[in-house]
């Protein structure tokens, strides 16, 4: 993974001497990344994870934000999976119940996800689909299908799990849910599907061995600076379908942790080159309060080859002998140099290749940026005490 900056401004006016040695002490006691030293817990949750999803057909993941969107950021780049993953974050119900009415309870797995063991959406996609298995009278098959990862407290899932007796993994109480896609919570559908966990964590252990390195690489480190408050948004662009979700894990990951005491800055999730025909003229044109980070890999010579002969008798030549990576290459490559030029502030992250040991690096590196980037602005990254009314409310219009 290699991070270049362009047309950024490095000279700090504050002193971040001492906070950088605070940070460094926060990220090297963070559970969240220390998780992948502990060899014995990881052969644990293996063991589990495959014994779960033997003869399974199908897996289908409940939980939403943080115990969704990590372990689909992971499920994206496994290109030929063992077995099929789904996951349902929403709870719209017309989707909901047109995608699931027909569900076989016998060949399908079900991974219940809820650190608190309270979350209304997945105690509602649990309580709905054990409603549709006991209308099918196949009650038995479900409950024995079913595997929850929660805290081991008095919570109503934790409850219910022991009650039905269902099988249980423990979430960590010291990670937070947007942190942990490391934990149980990510890599268990990641394991089902045959993604290769020492891969991943070796490219974690990249990034927390040299932390003082990837610390001076951190947005925060620019944005957070008194000098460069022009900045509102935060673009992430990426330019493989395969980080799609790692860019929707990102948004939750940066928006719940530094949107604070009326501080932050808007993070926003942009597709290349899909987005270059709807978002592009408003970033190029627009007002200049906008810092883009371009996540981009080698497209070069891959996917299908383009057809040229039938564009003889057009104005097209430039498809000769090219294939459709060779096509992404050009427009990633130009979308760089069109910001160059104008002189924009970006950077682009650089993965020679989207697998377990470079997607391991940079989900790593963006905790460590997200963090670095809370402390730098002044506010907690770790708690989220806002999204609390709108919980309450919600149980409150259900009375």
């Amino acid at each position: 993974m290699k991070i270049k900056y362009f047309n950024s401004n490095f000279n700090y006016i504050d002193n971040t001497k001492n906070l950088d040695n605070k940070i460094i002490e926060i990220i090297l006691n963070l559970e969240a990344l220390n998780i992948i030293n502990n060899e014995n817990l990881l052969n644990h949750t293996i063991n589990v994870a495959n014994e779960f999803g033997k003869n399974k057909k199908k897996i289908i993941v409940f939980g939403t934000g943080g115990s969704n969107l990590g372990a689909r950021a992971l499920n994206d780049i496994i290109f030929e999976k063992k077995c099929k993953i789904e996951f349902y974050d929403n709870i719209d119900p017309i989707f909901f119940s047109k995608s699931l009415l027909k569900t076989d309870f016998d060949s399908t797995g079900f991974l219940i996800i809820s650190k608190s063991g309270t979350t209304p959406e997945t105690l509602a996609q649990f309580s709905t689909l054990y409603q549709l298995a006991e209308e099918k009278n196949n009650l038995d098959a479900f409950l024995k299908n079913i595997l929850v990862i929660t805290e081991f407290k008095d919570s109503p899932l934790y409850k219910i799990a022991n009650e039905k007796n269902c099988l249980l993994l423990e979430h960590n109480i010291n990670i937070g849910g947007r942190y942990s896609v490391f934990s149980n919570v990510g890599i268990v559908p990641a394991i089902i599907a045959g993604l290769n966990i020492t891969q991943l964590y070796k490219g974690v252990s990249v990034i927390t061995d040299n932390i003082d390195k990837y610390l001076s690489l951190s947005l925060g480190k620019y944005l957070c600076n008194k000098s460069n408050t022009k900045f509102n948004s935060n673009i992430l662009m990426t330019y493989s379908d395969y980080a799609y979700f790692f860019g929707k894990w990102y948004l939750q990951l940066w928006a719940e942790s530094i949107g604070k005491d009326k501080k932050g800055i808007t993070p926003i999730h942009s597709v290349g080159t899909t987005d270059q025909h709807s978002q592009l003229q408003l970033y190029l044109d627009g007002p200049r309060d906008k810092f883009f980070s371009f996540l981009t890999t080698s497209h070069s010579g891959k996917g299908m080859k383009i057809n040229n002969d039938i564009f003889n008798d057009t104005d097209i030549d430039y498809f000769t002998n090219k294939t459709m990576g060779d096509l992404m290459e050009a427009e990633q490559k130009a979308t760089l140099e069109t910001f160059k030029i104008n002189k924009f502030s970006f950077r682009e992250i650089f993965l020679p290749k989207i697998d377990e040991e470079n997607i391991g690096k940079l989900l790593a590196f963006s905790i460590v940026e997200t963090v670095s980037s809370c402390i730098y602005l002044g506010v907690n990254p770790f708690n989220q005490p806002a999204v609390e009314q709108g919980k309450k409310l919600t149980k409150t219009f259900l009375r």
